[in-house]
């Protein structure tokens, strides 16, 4: 998404300045706001752990070696949104947004190493990583009210409906093997997918607000989020090495985003993975961004 220019903000907080009676009784105001955000994630992180669960077991060292690290889960990262908002009444407002939700991993932040004999430097080793992006783009539709308990002071709230005009999932896994010969057989397990069946999820918010100025006000606010998504359609791609080969077969699905077991992959492991016909009980893949986010921000009252 585009930073807003200069050009935008600096005549909207100047406008703020503008010493006039009217603004205190104002029927709009923009809401801006940032902060952390918090999701479930779905089946996404299960799904991944698989992954590394996997490579325990398929490349189970022997008496005497050693696995150190294993996977860690995506939950946190950043929201940033804004709203236009007419008051109906002066305590209630009704008010169109949009936001951005964005969570990310990034690749060999987190590696899992299995090691054949942990006494030996040049033994058998795997390494095994992951990174991962989940994005999110909500449209706001909703009620918005506001409730003085001093001159300066308001308890904010509001709640409505979330439609999300896009959804994504993005991951890259890396297995990787290490040999005495300098020749490191690996292979990279690419999955993209977006857009959700039904795209549409809940939200409330709760804040406080101060009023700097007749039309300008700083808040801090605790929002809440339901949006739990099944039917993403995408690829995922099996690579091997260029040079010393991969480590199982090559692939490519088209598809819908399942967490079930893999078939083209030995052992069939339970994973995250775009399946273009999947065996047996398929089970299409979750990706919630349900959760909560803190925030702060201002209010412009035009």
């Amino acid at each position: 998404m585009r930073k807003p220019t200069f050009g935008i903000i600096v005549p909207i907080l100047l406008l703020c300045l503008v010493p006039r009676e009217g603004f205190a009784d104002s029927k709009w105001s923009i809401k801006l706001q940032g902060g952390w955000a918090h999701i479930s994630g779905g089946d996404v992180n299960p799904g991944t752990e698989g992954f590394f669960d996997w490579g325990k077991i398929y490349f189970a060292p022997p008496e005497g070696g050693s696995i150190e690290g294993d996977f860690s889960p995506l939950h946190q990262g950043y929201e940033v949104s804004g709203e236009i908002i007419f008051q109906l009444t002066p305590t209630i407002g009704i008010g169109i947004g949009a936001g951005y939700l964005q969570m990310s991993s990034k690749l060999y932040d987190f590696v899992m190493r299995i090691d054949f004999d942990a006494s030996q430097p040049y033994s058998l080793k795997y390494d095994f990583s992951e990174g991962m992006k989940l994005k999110g783009i909500p449209i706001r539709l909703g009620l918005f009210w506001s409730l003085p308990v001093s001159g300066k002071i308001n308890v904010t709230a509001d709640a409505g409906l979330s439609y999300y005009v896009r959804t994504r999932y993005h991951a890259e896994w890396i297995a990787l093997q290490y040999e005495s010969t300098g020749f490191h057989p690996f292979q990279r397990f690419l999955t993209t997918a977006s857009k959700a069946n039904f795209p549409l999820g809940l939200h409330g918010s709760m804040g406080i607000e101060y009023r700097l100025l007749r039309n300008l006000g700083i808040f801090v606010e605790a929002r809440g989020r339901y949006a739990r998504f099944r039917g993403l359609e995408g690829t995922t791609t099996s690579e091997a090495g260029n040079l010393a080969g991969g480590l199982v077969p090559e692939f490519t699905e088209n598809g819908t985003l399942y967490f079930d077991e893999t078939p083209n992959l030995p052992g069939s492991p339970r994973l995250i993975m775009v399946q273009s016909e999947p065996d047996g009980e398929f089970h299409r893949a979750v990706v919630d961004f349900s959760g909560i986010s803190l925030g702060a921000g201002f209010r412009i009252r035009l």
